[in-house]
Parts: structure tokens; sequence; C-alpha cells
């Protein structure tokens, strides 16, 4: 009997041991953070905060919410010590268009409230999202390079692609009205003149995306490759099973721009890509490294420093954007204040052009669309080679999942609960509890969560499945209450 009780009580010590180390494993998210915004959001802060912690900014897709991001960069968030930032849009789709002001200056103003109360790095700040969330990405790199050092859309637009004012993706499934890279950095130097280093730029997007997504890809590369003065792109290596990768260089050999077009078997919908692009993203952003971004040492050289946003000389100025921290930078301005009486910063009208980028001379390309190789204008003559096929399908509504992805435990991302998919536009969940929120802005075919084709209305929240320290808590107790009854029954059988 002694024996048997120094083997319960052994038992009884690792189980406690456990329940504890398990708890301590996870951090943890807070919904409707005080952040200050005119937008909500959730702030995840990981088990031990790096010092100074890096910021990843996580947007969601149309009808998604803050809590759909839930899960897809948590377990990396542990294992590197960031925060994440999950905003929502508190409508059907973000307004992603190019202006400093609205969605995209309630982002900043997310951002800046990390930097003041957590000293994070301003110079690793990032942002990644799917679909809208990949055109707010794309729209936040190119006009706000002094807040963002990289980003990652899943896909998106150019900037200046989404229109202003919209909230339901009009531009889905349409081409895009320029590939010529001129044109698109032009777009963003009107809203914000910037002679600093731009943030670094990852593509993905599916060659059969129903929204001709895909379509629009030459136009994103075109306009970063106008703005960060890159090379003609180049195949990369590294891309998932059936992905081609192109990466574009700057003048010193460094990726800063890098595209990856899926098989035409894969749609709109990345969540369910396998293996998941979340551990890709983390790892071209730099975010699993303790300094730098996108492979360089620093953020950037001739940009601005200060805590109050850059401004120069001509242009009107941007209403309602917000103060900012800035990147740091070498040999560049800082800013205290802005010289925007609207407390924004001020343009030039975006008459400057750049020089050097060098056109595309080919590119590859899957079902006539051009998967690389956007030509970078120094007059504005340079045109796409490739060219863009007419949208495939893009009736049903842009679905987006946002179940299935699990954060474990140790450091690994693992999928419960089925994983999901679409089909003509109609959200399916697996089995198994994943959810979709499925459906989207399209006017016409597909249905979402059993409803009316076309509809507008915005699904249940249902957040993902986040798996935590708490799974890990509820699998121990089980053993904790096992060993409670073998100990029992044994002394009933003694008696």
């Amino acid at each position: 009997m002694i024996r048997f009780r120094k083997h319960v009580a052994a038992f009884f010590t690792l189980n406690a041991g456990l329940l504890l180390a398990g708890a301590a494993q996870a951090g943890s998210w807070q919904n409707s953070a005080p952040f200050g915004s005119t937008l909500k959001g959730d702030l995840y802060t990981p088990t031990t905060p790096a010092s100074p912690p890096a910021i990843l900014v996580v947007i969601h897709m149309c009808t998604g919410h803050s809590s759909t991001v839930h899960g897809w960069f948590d377990s990396y968030a542990d294992k590197n010590g960031f925060y994440l930032i999950a905003p929502d849009a508190g409508k059907q789709c973000f307004d992603s268009s190019a202006s400093r002001d609205g969605d995209r200056a309630a982002i900043v103003t997310m951002v800046n409230y990390l930097l003041t109360n957590k000293g994070a790095d301003k110079s690793r700040v990032f942002a990644a999202g799917m679909s809208s969330g990949g055109c707010m990405t794309n729209t936040l790199l190119a006009i706000y390079p002094d807040v963002f050092a990289g980003g990652s859309a899943m896909p998106g637009f150019p900037a200046g692609g989404w229109p202003a004012g919209d909230t339901t993706c009009t531009k889905c499934s349409t081409n895009p009205p320029s590939t010529d890279g001129k044109y698109w950095g032009d777009i963003a130097r009107k809203a914000f003149a910037w002679s600093g280093t731009y943030p670094c730029s990852q593509q993905w997007v599916g060659g059969g995306d129903e929204y001709n997504f895909d379509g629009w890809l030459p136009a994103v590369a075109a306009q970063f490759q106008n703005l960060g003065n890159l090379s003609a792109g180049t195949a990369g290596t590294g891309a998932p099973s059936g992905w081609t990768r192109t990466v574009y260089k700057d003048s010193a050999g460094n990726v800063r721009l890098e595209t990856n077009l899926g098989p035409s078997s894969q749609k709109h919908d990345l969540e369910t890509v396998q293996p998941p692009l979340y551990g890709n993203v983390v790892s071209f952003l730099g975010l699993d490294k303790a300094t730098g971004a996108c492979g360089l040492a620093s953020s950037g050289s001739g940009g601005m420093s200060g805590t109050g946003g850059a401004s120069s000389t001509g242009g009107a100025p941007n209403a309602g954007a917000p103060a900012m921290a800035g990147r740091p930078g070498s040999g560049g301005r800082s800013g205290t204040g802005g010289a925007s009486s609207s407390g924004g910063a001020v343009s030039t009208g975006g008459t400057t052009s750049s020089s050097g980028g060098a056109s595309a001379t080919g590119g590859t390309s899957t079902g006539g669309r051009a998967s690389g190789g956007a030509p970078s204008g120094t007059g504005g003559t340079s045109t796409s080679a490739g060219g863009q096929a007419a949208a495939a399908g893009g009736t049903g509504g842009i679905t987006s999942a946002t179940g299935g992805t699990t954060s474990a435990t140790g450091g690994t991302t693992s999928a419960t609960g089925g994983t999901t998919s679409t089909t003509g536009g109609t959200a399916t969940g697996a089995t198994g509890g994943a959810t979709t929120t499925g459906g989207g802005p399209a006017s016409s075919g597909g249905t979402r969560n059993g409803g009316s084709a076309g509809s507008s209305s915005e699904p249940p929240d249902s957040g993902g499945c986040n798996v935590s320290a708490r799974s890990a808590q509820g699998h121990l107790a089980g053993l904790l209450a096992l060993g409670l009854g073998l100990f029992a029954r044994r002394r009933r059988t003694r008696r």
C-alpha cells in the first residue's frame, strides 16, 4: 500500500507540473484591445515578448472579422516573441484605397499604440492579409513605407486598385487598367512621397483564382518593382509544390519582392494550402530572427525617423492621417508632428518617377496570366509581357474559411477540425467542427452559409479553432481524473 501511494503521489506531481507548463506555453488574445482607433481590433501578446518585440498586423478577408485570423500566426508569435494586431473591418470588406486616412490610418493608430505602450520595435512592423486583407496589406506597404518594413498579401491588388469608399470589392473579377509600373508607382507617390527604402513585399495567388486576382498579379509586381527600383524578375526557389516563385532584387542583390503563383487548380481561398503559407510568410519577412527585416540587417537607409510623421513640400494635405513614429533610417528627414494642419502627411502630388527599373522580357505564365517579369517603367512606356486572361468564374462571392487552423503548445502549427474548400463560390466546411465564413461581395452566383445567392449580409463570427494551453490542460486533467479513479478502485479492492 505504501508503494502504491508513492506511485500515485508521483503521478499527481507529474501531472500538476505538466498542467503548469502547458499553461505557460501559449500567449493570449485580447478582444477589442484599447487601441484608441476608429476600428476595433484584437491584440495577441506572445508568451514571452522579445526585447524589443516586432509587430505583425494580420488582416482578415471580406465577410471576416478580427477573430477570423486567430490561429494563423499564434504559434509563430509565441516562438519568436512578436505581437499580433487583428483589425476588424466592421463591415463586409476593408476600404483599401490609396490614401492615408480612414481604415489605413486606423490600423497605423493600432501600431502606434504598441510602439508607445509595449516598447515594440518601430523598425520591425509588418502586415499580412488575405483577399481584402491582402489588398490592405499592399496599400499599407505602398503608402506607409515610413511605418511598415514589409508584408505579405494572400492575394491582393496593387495600392490604388481598390476604389475609395468601396466595401464590397467591386473590382473583383475585373482586369487591372494597366500593368505599367510607373502608372501604379505614381499612385503611391501621390498618396505619400518617400525617399527611403520601400518595404519588402511577398505575394501569393492561386493560378485558378475565380476572382481574377492572378490577373492583377503583374500590376502588383510592377508597382513594387517601380517603387523599389528593382531588377526584372528571375526564377526563385523553395516554393510549395506546384507553385511558381519569381524574385526581384535591389541593386545590392537583396530579394525585396517575391511573387508566388499557384497551379491552375488553386482557387482564391488560400487558407487550405498545404503546407500552410504562414511559415513561409514568417521566414520571408524575417520574423523568425531577432533583428532586421526581409534579409536586411536594418530596415532601411535614407528614410525618415521621428515621432510625429513626415511631410514633404508641395501637394495637398491628407486629412485625418495620424502622427506616426516612423521607421529609422540614415540620412533622411525627421518629423515631429507633420506639416499638415489636419495632422496628416503632405504629398508631392506624385510627380516623381522611378529610374533604373528594368522592363520585363517575358516572364512565365500559366493560363495566359503573367506570373512574373512585370515591368518597371522609367518613362511610362513599358508594357507587361504575358497579358491577362479574362476572369474564370468569379460570380460566387469571396469565400473565406475561418476554422481549421490551430496553434498547439510548443510552437508548432497543426490543423484540426477539418479543412475547408470552395467550389464555384459556395463555402463548405469539412467535418470536425470547422466553420467557414464563405460568401462575399459578388452580386450574383454562389451561396454563403446556406443563404441566398449574392447576399451581402455577414455570416456569424466563427473565429477559427484556436487550440493552445487550454487543450493541453484538458488532456492532462483527464489523465489526472484517471489516476484518481485507479487509486479509489485500488483502495476498495484492498478493503
